[in-house]
């Protein structure tokens, strides 16, 4: 890809900044979560960066984590330009979460400053510097070992700029803590579960553990808030956020991106990938802890259930939460 600097994008905020009249922390579920995040914080510079990632397979990841995996294509493929798919398709998915923490880094500003309890301004402003430090350690990851940078997906563009510039503080959350921050986990999961670079496992593990942090303030945060005190028609709005997000997200994965830059037809491969039992089953597994959170803030109703089994996600809805999300 190339280096040339990408086009800044400005999107407005839209939040009310509150200055608070008590400092009283009355929320010990988040102030347990807040000095949890002071006890966990760490320096990217603690990683030993002259560690070389494997130029041929960056993230020493199995071929069959690959959504061309077992294709027609892939069966196509000489041994060079696999290791050519290998590494745009590890660049594209580091690419994309480095652009989402960035997403996140502008959401919890954005919740510090508007959140309405000093306990959930805390744990925002905490995570602030968490994703400050993902932006740092993935930007190297991306730029500095692997070394091809692909832009923000138009699917994930699309929705961040909607969570970021939502006016209501919930939906900034909503879209950020729990959908974004959702299928990050499962990705990070994926990733230290597979890996056999032992530096990459390690950095992600730490990423991995600021998120898991993230994802249970939004979960506690939202499941408060939706369980008493929105209206029906301020539910269902919601729902509808959800239901066009897990679309979003569902086209995101399929890594459109990659395939030009490789000097495969887009339209074609696009196709290939939504239409593969493999590239379908990978997909539908980093759903599996976005859905029972869903399920936990309360937003499962009839309406997303429909999309959730459209798209053969619909088992996730009985699968427990995680035990740090919850």
């Amino acid at each position: 890809m190339s280096s040339a600097p990408a086009p800044t994008t400005d999107w407005p905020l839209h939040v009310a900044v509150r200055m608070q009249a008590s400092y009283r922390q009355n929320d010990p579920a988040l102030d347990a979560l807040y000095c949890k995040a002071k006890a966990q914080q760490w320096d990217v510079d603690d990683y030993d960066w002259s560690h070389e990632l494997d130029h041929d397979n960056p993230l020493r990841l199995p071929d069959p984590t690959l959504i061309i995996y077992g294709s027609m294509l892939w069966d196509r493929l000489d041994a060079d330009r696999r290791v050519e798919a290998r590494r745009h398709f590890q660049a594209w998915t580091l690419s994309q979460i480095l652009h989402g923490e960035q997403g996140a880094l502008l959401c919890a500003t954005k919740l510090a400053q508007g959140e309405h309890e000093l306990s959930g301004r805390l744990c925002a402003a905490a995570q602030a510097f968490d994703e400050a430090r993902h932006v740092e350690a993935c930007a190297r990851i991306v730029n500095d070992k692997i070394g091809i940078a692909y832009p923000l997906s138009k699917s994930l563009h699309a929705l961040l700029r909607d969570t970021v510039c939502s006016s209501e503080l919930d939906i900034t959350n909503l879209g950020m803590q729990i959908l974004v921050e959702g299928i990050a986990l499962s990705l990070f999961q994926t990733i230290v579960g597979y890996s056999r670079d032992e530096f990459v496992k390690s950095l992600l593990t730490r990423i991995q553990q600021d998120e898991a942090r993230h994802f249970a303030v939004g979960s506690i945060t939202l499941t408060r808030l939706y369980t008493s005190e929105l209206s029906g028609a301020e539910l269902r709005m919601r729902e509808e956020f959800v239901c066009e997000s897990i679309v979003v997200l569902y086209e995101h994965l399929c890594a459109d991106d990659i395939w030009e830059p490789l000097g495969h037809s887009r339209k074609e491969c696009a196709s290939l990938v939504r239409n593969s039992p493999v590239a379908d089953a990978l997909r539908r597994s980093l759903f599996r802890r976005l859905v029972p959170a869903i399920r936990n803030i309360g937003l499962a109703g009839p309406r997303v259930e429909k999309v959730l089994e459209s798209l053969n996600l619909l088992n996730y809805m009985h699968w427990p939460l995680a035990p740090e999300s919850a």
